[in-house]
């Protein structure tokens, strides 16, 4: 999210407020097709960039010790590669999480778009985190795929958007079509701050779940049309009314937080999901 990354970050601590008018002026839209409730899970404990608060973010290794603490997600970010692989990464570069500036010292400023797969998967992506996660590698949106095919966490997926990236959302609704016996009847479901992206991809795939992140705007009467949930920003500033008037247009609601203290209080709300980096402490909150 190369505009979101601030939005992210509130999204994680709550920092900002939600416009006080906004909510009042959204138009009631269309119905939104109704999907089958076994594509989610009651209150989804997420986990955010797969569990980075104990795990290199954006790993296997982290979604598998994610499942094992009791999260029915793992949310990964998706981009593109400079020979159009889609690969799991949050940021634009690959400096912050893998050790590109040892391997490829002359390639500044290490964008992802820049490197082919080959490169990318030469990459220590768990060092930086922990020598525990030594040559922990970026994994393929094909190796989740395989993950959840297994029977593992579900897959909340973030596709990325960068004038360097063009034709992402192409090649990944081409990636989950070719690939439907590993997600088909399991919990699978997109995301993207870009609407006209998740109109693409809910016409490419329209049996996979949309979330549609940062809607704090107001202009919401055409979101069913295309999407069947909001992740809503700004978690611990958000108010019990604010969350019944989006589910009383047909969607769900999902926001992000690591403090327990909020993450009850959006429970009292009813709220569909809660996207955190520690999902074990959301799991305990859930449990009580």
């Amino acid at each position: 999210m190369y505009r979101s990354f601030g939005i992210a970050a509130a999204l994680l601590t709550g920092t900002a407020l939600l416009g006080g008018t906004a909510w009042a002026s959204v138009a009631s839209p269309a119905k939104p097709p109704r999907l089958p409730r076994s594509h989610f899970a009651h209150t989804e404990n997420i986990a955010h960039r797969a569990g980075s608060g104990v795990a290199p973010e954006n790993t296997i290794a982290a979604c598998a010790r994610a499942s094992a603490s009791g999260a029915d997600r793992c949310e990964f970010d998706v981009q593109q590669t400079k020979d159009q692989q889609l690969v799991l990464i949050h940021d634009e570069t690959l400096a912050r999480t893998t050790n590109v500036e040892e391997l490829f010292p002359d390639r500044s400023p290490w964008r992802v778009s820049d490197f082919t797969l080959a490169e990318i998967r030469r990459l220590d992506a768990g060092s930086w985190f922990s020598p525990r996660f030594r040559n922990e590698r970026v994994p393929t949106l094909q190796q989740a795929l395989e993950m959840l095919g297994k029977g593992r966490a579900g897959l909340l997926l973030e596709i990325k958007h960068s004038p360097r990236s063009p034709g992402i959302d192409n090649r990944v609704a081409a990636e989950l079509l070719s690939n439907r016996d590993l997600w088909e009847g399991r919990r699978l479901a997109l995301q993207s701050f870009d609407r006209q992206a998740l109109r693409k991809l809910h016409r490419a795939v329209p049996d996979v779940p949309i979330l549609l992140l940062g809607a704090d705007d107001g202009q919401l009467s055409d979101v069913a049309d295309y999407a069947d949930a909001l992740v809503l920003p700004h978690a611990a500033q958000l108010t019990a009314g604010q969350v019944r008037e989006v589910k009383s247009r047909g969607l769900r609601v999902y926001a992000a937080t690591d403090r327990p203290r909020v993450q009850r209080r959006l429970l009292s709300f009813g709220v569909d999901g809660i996207m955190t980096g520690v999902p074990a402490r959301l799991r305990d909150v859930l449990r009580y």
